[in-house]
């Protein structure tokens, strides 16, 4: 497998080994400390599984792939360098073995030998209503410590070295995360495990946090014991609670719901295929793309973009509440209006086509935004003062 993404590097010309600094190639060891310096502004490179990492306390640093192998003199020039810089922690150290010239000879297997372990699958019932007391835990932890976990002893390990306490602890979760054993779970253990699995995520760096969160979907059940192990922080708990509360008053939406939203639009994908959220996707482009032509940018765009307008409707509406605008006269006050029906009912009566019925409410508003020194103010104050004189039941 790394043969192939040594191939696929692709590797420079005449080079039995050579490094990869964050999209940069180079087989000089006197390179490495030039590419090293704005390595961080590159794209950081996608780690395997089964890549070989240097031991280190952190992974933050620089990622620098080390493709050679292993026993060559360009190797050991490599590695004596870039396992320096590992244990100052300046980078993160990964070896690929890459072979230049493979040999043509196909290699044969002579063997295998297979072990066929019988697991119990006896019922057992077991009681988990009760909730575990504090000397119950206690108990249960000094029990784990007298066993083994994949064969080391970490209660021993602890006692001959105390001074690694926490490196203990961390090696011990590796080893319980990467266990494929799926053991049943009690009740009080599955009340958090949501809140540990985002804990868990957020813990990561962040260019990990995607992995993380995919591998624990998919591995769920195996990943869940090690989840029980998380502690979960009082804040953030209280935050993923008032966004689930948020999320159900403003848009409905329960603890472990999703929906997809585009630029404010709700997609529901119970009518909605890839083809017309497409569609839906280059008619947004193309507003957005009108917009920025405007001078439109940034934060005021997103919030142009949410505005609830439908693309038909060429009418708009004013509000007419505002304490500037200054009423001629009031239908459901003065006294000119006083013999008028104040019921609704008059409006189910018939009447001509195009005639307002006569009813003592203020249905219909004449608004006028008019500068008085224009000329053509003049026009729209005779209209207004036309319905006024005939009694048109309009404010």
């Amino acid at each position: 497998m790394f043969q192939q993404i040594a191939a696929d590097e692709p590797p420079p010309e005449g080079c039995s080994a050579f490094v990869v600094i964050h999209e940069k190639h180079t087989c000089k060891t006197n390179e490495i400390k030039k590419l090293l310096k704005k390595a961080t502004k590159r794209p950081r490179p996608y780690l395997l599984k089964g890549d070989h990492k240097f031991p280190a306390l952190k992974e933050d640093g620089p990622v620098v792939v080390l493709y050679a192998e292993m026993g060559t003199k360009d190797f050991v020039k490599f590695h004596k360098i870039l396992s320096e810089k590992a244990q100052k922690e300046e980078i993160v150290y990964v070896l690929r073995h890459y072979v230049q010239k493979p040999s043509s000879r196909k290699m044969y297997l002579s063997g295998y030998g297979v072990e066929l372990a019988i697991k119990s699958t006896e019922y057992k019932a077991v009681d988990d209503t009760q909730v575990k007391g504090a000397n119950e835990t206690k108990e249960e932890e000094d029990e784990e410590e007298e066993n083994d976990v994949q064969g080391f002893l970490f209660g021993k390990l602890r006692q001959m070295h105390p001074d690694l306490k926490n490196n203990l602890k961390e090696f011990k979760k590796h080893l319980i995360e990467t266990t494929n054993n799926m053991e049943p779970l009690k009740v009080w253990e599955l009340q958090d495990l949501s809140f540990q699995a985002a804990a868990r995520i957020m813990s990561t760096p962040v260019y990990d946090a995607l992995k993380v969160m995919k591998d624990i979907a998919q591995n769920f059940p195996i990943r869940a014991r090690s989840l029980t192990r998380v502690a979960v922080d009082k804040k953030m708990r209280i935050e993923i609670e008032e966004n689930q509360k948020h999320f159900h008053e403003k848009l409905g939406i329960q603890p472990g719901e999703a929906r997809l939203f585009l630029n404010g639009l709700h997609i529901d994908l119970d009518f909605h295929d890839p083809f017309s959220i497409l569609e839906t996707l280059k008619l947004e482009g193309k507003v957005m793309h009108g917009l920025h032509e405007l001078g439109i940018k940034e934060e005021i765009l997103s919030k142009f973009m949410r505005l609830h307008i439908h693309p038909t409707d060429n009418s708009y509406a004013l509000d007419i509440r505002h304490s500037s605008i200054i009423w001629v006269n009031n239908i459901e006050q003065d006294h000119s209006y006083s013999t008028w029906p104040a019921s609704y009912q008059e409006l189910l009566k018939p009447s001509f086509p195009g005639v307002i019925q006569q009813i003592r409410r203020n249905l219909y508003n004449l608004v006028l935004f008019v500068d008085p020194v224009q000329e053509d103010t003049g026009a729209y104050m005779k209209l207004a003062e036309l319905f006024y004189h005939h009694n048109v039941p309009l404010r």
